[in-house]
């Protein structure tokens, strides 16, 4: 990777996604950094054939390249800029500790918490309660319920 430095956002399903995708834009815009947008397969958890479990594989690989377009899609419509994309496999906590570890230009990692009462996400909720020593770099957490206008308004 290049001396650029770049913010982290996780494409998931989250209806809260879209809502950090657009603050890191903004902050992108803000501070001339770059976005790098991962997203996760976990591992499967079933007893079944060989060929029904490669058949599991590629739909998930399927349903991440789709999260990762999506969400590429709206970086590229909001900076003009290209983001990186990552697929890693394996559990999201720890694969997403490892990709910080490997790509040293990342500097902040952006969520969206869950403004539904049943928590942030498993994602902060993780983070915050026993893996945030584990971590390098900051992390931004943005209300899911923010919207466009207020995200320009604070950014």
């Amino acid at each position: 990777m290049s001396k650029d430095k770049y913010i982290l956002v996780i494409a998931d399903d989250s209806k809260e996604m879209e809502v950090a995708l657009q603050y890191a834009c903004a902050r992108s815009l803000k501070t001339n950094r770059k976005i790098i947008i991962a997203t996760f397969i976990e591992p499967l958890d079933v007893l079944t054939t060989q060929g029904v479990t490669e058949i599991m594989q590629n739909d998930a690989r399927e349903d991440a390249e789709t999260k990762l377009k999506k969400a590429s899609k709206i970086v590229q419509e909001s900076t003009g800029l290209i983001p990186v994309l990552h697929i890693r496999e394996g559990e999201i906590i720890n694969e997403l500790i490892n990709l910080i570890e490997e790509e040293k230009n990342i500097n902040v990692l952006v969520l969206s918490a869950n403004v539904e009462d049943n928590g942030p996400g498993p994602i902060i909720s993780s983070l915050m309660s026993k893996e945030y020593t584990r971590l390098r770099i900051p992390v931004m957490i943005v209300p899911g319920n923010f919207s466009k206008k207020h995200i320009s308004l604070i950014t």
